[in-house]
């Protein structure tokens, strides 16, 4: 077991990390025109296929109000549809369109870009090991 006194708090690393991962990724999608949050929920939706609004925002760890604005944000940019589930009137089912598979794809390729960047100075073995980890720490299960 190691002494928290040991080096920076993990919180404050995982912060750092995630801030540095962010400005680099965000500046490599402003040619799309798209924020890490508008392709956080296109890759969902990529890899799951339609889903709710309730599902989404759980996959994305949202609230209500900002996934009806980032919906609202994707459907007026032709990258998504909205339409209410037949089985349950009050829900919507949220789907990409051909535009939004396209979209998704080059963002795909820029995020594998960027992965390559933020982790030059790690080894295959050592890539995999942080993100083995960071799913187990954040018991993410979205894909």
């Amino acid at each position: 077991m190691t002494n928290s006194s040991d080096g920076p708090p993990v919180g404050m690393l995982l912060r750092l990390a995630h801030l540095r991962a962010r400005e680099i990724f965000a500046e490599a999608l402003r040619p799309l025109d798209l924020r890490t949050y508008h392709y956080g929920a296109l890759l969902v939706l990529a890899r799951k296929g339609p889903c709710t609004q309730r599902e989404l925002a759980a996959a994305l760890a949202t609230d209500k109000s900002t996934m009806v604005r980032m919906i609202d944000d994707l459907e007026d940019r032709g990258l998504i549809t909205r339409a209410r589930m037949p089985s349950d009137r009050r829900a919507h089912a949220i789907t990409l369109t051909d535009r939004g598979r396209e979209v998704t794809a080059r963002a795909d390729a820029i995020a594998e870009t960027m992965h390559d960047v933020l982790l030059a100075g790690f080894t295959d073995d050592e890539r995999r090991t942080l993100r083995d980890l960071l799913v187990r720490l954040t018991r993410y299960d979205a894909f």
